[in-house]
């Protein structure tokens, strides 16, 4: 059920076990032949995919598109707050709808730089209030949540997971937005550190700080050019029946 279509004595009179789903995207750059709102495009894809299948069991927010992207600010056309920022506004818009009476929240993510401070937020959120010790507050980024349904021999990918502007979001907008993708502008750089402790593009056992541009200079990662809309629909069907069955048991804690 959309949220937003509701009128506020319907939210009074609403199941309040109902999970509230708020979808997180951003707003920057994707190289030279992803469209900038890509995070945005993919995570609502998602969670409108899911709303159809759960249209009586949740309550979705619109995607927030504005996201936690400061390390792609070199790259222009990014539209960005800081963290700290960002996980004042995610508290915020929690406890609205805490204040409405609901239970269960997933921040379900679309863009890497928003887990930390996301959740920065719902920590802070359960240390400071009571009030939160009867919810579930969850935060979880699409491509982890549907780990088990996106290995790359399931899909046929080339690249061994997602990363950025990569082979599994360029596929994923192919079989979305198709019309807004540059596929003759395709230009990814190569992993700045591939290491057994690191890597520039799948991250490892150490966290590094580092912008974009000096990773990768043309703003893609991870073989865009194999991309294909075949492959991207395969992907958004196997991960919105990750996130349903999650969603499914959630609902039961």
């Amino acid at each position: 059920m959309k949220f937003g279509n509701q009128c506020w004595v319907d939210v009074e009179a609403a199941n309040k076990d109902k999970v509230v789903v708020l979808p997180l995207g951003s707003f920057e750059q994707h190289g030279h032949h992803s469209p900038l709102l890509t995070d945005t495009y993919l995570v609502t894809a998602v969670a409108e995919q899911v709303e159809t299948e759960l249209s009586d069991q949740i309550y979705l927010l619109p995607t927030l598109w504005l996201g936690a992207s400061d390390h792609h600010l070199d790259l222009p056309g990014t539209v960005s707050v800081p963290n700290s920022l960002y996980t004042q506004m995610i508290k915020n818009m929690v406890r609205s709808v805490a204040r409405a009476g609901f239970q269960r929240v997933l921040l379900l993510n679309g863009h890497g730089g928003n887990v930390t401070p996301g959740t920065q937020a719902i920590t802070e959120l359960t240390n400071e209030s009571d009030h939160y010790n009867e919810m579930w507050l969850a935060l979880s980024s699409y491509w982890t949540l549907a780990s088990p349904a996106m290995t790359s021999e399931q899909h046929g990918m080339e690249s061994q997971q997602l990363s950025h502007a990569c082979e599994y979001e360029t596929s994923m907008m192919l079989y979305l937005q198709g019309e807004l993708v540059r596929m003759d502008r395709v230009t990814a750089s190569p992993p700045l550190v591939d290491s057994e402790y690191y890597h520039s593009e799948h991250l490892g056992r150490v966290n590094v700080a580092k912008r974009i541009a000096t990773s990768t200079p043309t703003g893609a990662m991870g073989n865009p050019e194999a991309a294909t809309a075949i492959k991207g629909e395969s992907l958004l069907k196997a991960i919105t029946q990750e996130v349903v069955a999650f969603l499914q048991e959630f609902a039961t804690w």
